[in-house]
């Protein structure tokens, strides 16, 4: 990443959907030329470390 977000989480399934994301067509500004809307997501806790 170019510094420019924040890594807050790790995805476990649902390659396909970050992939679809990624393709989104974007304007001279780097914004989605439409939105972009989960519906649904699941939010775990997070795994220990050994």
């Amino acid at each position: 990443m170019d510094g420019g977000y924040t890594v807050f989480g790790e995805l476990e399934i649902g390659f396909d959907v970050l992939d679809k994301i990624a393709a989104t067509k974007t304007n001279q500004s780097d914004r989605p030329e439409t939105d972009v809307r989960m519906r649904m997501f699941v939010l775990s806790e997070p795994k220990k470390s050994k």
